[in-house]
């Protein structure tokens, strides 16, 4: 998958989903396998995605990108939410963007897709534009499961809780944290439960502190995991987060490999232990909860 900018892209003729896709949850997944889906008429797929300020982010990009290549997407534009790009004219971003970059023959988005300077955009406006410029525009309802309608703020509010499994019931997928492993203080392999460290970036929304029960690819097999979010307050207490996670039935060496850690479910908050040996026997607890899952 070729990743590029909106001012560099250019493509002969495409299928292009815009969006801003930071949740890739259950209803962007319905744009994205449509411009998946409309490659055997010959088009190029285009994931447009359009990034706003935001403090925390659910999906990195690079993560992104990773789900966005494993449907098959050819081409993913990154469109950050400049002065200049939110003073550009609806019929502008159609014109300089859809039509002469892009080419596109099909503009697939949700139904309450806006653009162009001060939102003047709309879905029923881009469909007169795709009729005067030669594209055809298809438009998704919302999606809703228990009456709550699919979006990223409810998926963040979700992570923000703790509410794991809801959240990734609406994505679609687990909710995941992809890093490289880096060294930690290596006490895991002193009490018999040797883990890997990921620094998370300041970007990455995480669940709230705690432990999880969490899964691993490692080279193409499932590993089942016992995760910790936060500081390690009985070991570390440093208040820089960290996730540390121990691998069941896992013993290879990790050091600089790129991992994704899956969440499965909480299963306690995160807490400071009066000894390693107390630390030791809830490890083998959380360890068990896990196994038995």
């Amino acid at each position: 998958m070729k990743v590029t900018t909106y001012e560099q892209v250019q493509v002969d003729k495409s299928a292009v989903a815009l969006g801003k896709f930071q949740g890739l949850h259950k209803g962007h997944m319905l744009l994205l396998e449509k411009i998946a889906s409309l490659k055997s008429e010959g088009l190029t797929s285009v994931a447009f995605t359009i990034n706003m300020p935001s403090e925390k982010v659910l999906y990195l990009p690079d993560e992104r990108f990773s789900i966005l290549e494993g449907m098959g997407i050819d081409v993913a534009v990154e469109c950050d939410f400049s002065e200049k790009f939110a003073a550009m004219s609806a019929e502008t971003f159609v014109v300089d963007i859809l039509v002469n970059k892009l080419h596109a023959a099909y503009v697939v988005v949700g139904e309450d897709f806006r653009f162009g300077f001060n939102r003047e955009g709309t879905v029923d406006r881009l469909i007169e534009y795709g009729l005067k410029y030669g594209f055809r525009v298809i438009a998704f309802e919302k999606l809703c499961v228990n009456d709550d309608v699919i979006s990223s703020s409810l998926l963040r509010n979700l992570i923000d809780s703790g509410d794991i499994g809801y959240a990734s019931e609406l994505m679609g997928r687990d909710y995941s944290l992809t890093g490289i492993v880096s060294h930690g203080k290596k006490l895991g392999r002193t009490i018999g439960f040797p883990t890997v460290n990921i620094y998370p970036s300041s970007r990455k929304l995480l669940p709230p502190a705690g432990v999880y029960e969490t899964r691993l690819m490692i080279d193409g097999e499932w590993y089942k995991g016992v995760t910790n979010v936060g500081d390690n307050p009985t070991t570390d207490g440093d208040g820089k987060t960290r996730v540390e996670t121990y691998i069941v039935d896992y013993s290879g060496d990790m050091y600089g490999k790129v991992i994704t850690v899956y969440f499965k479910s909480f299963i306690r908050p995160e807490k400071k232990f009066n000894s390693i040996e107390e630390l030791k026997k809830q490890i083998d607890i959380d360890k068990e909860s896990v196994m038995h899952q």
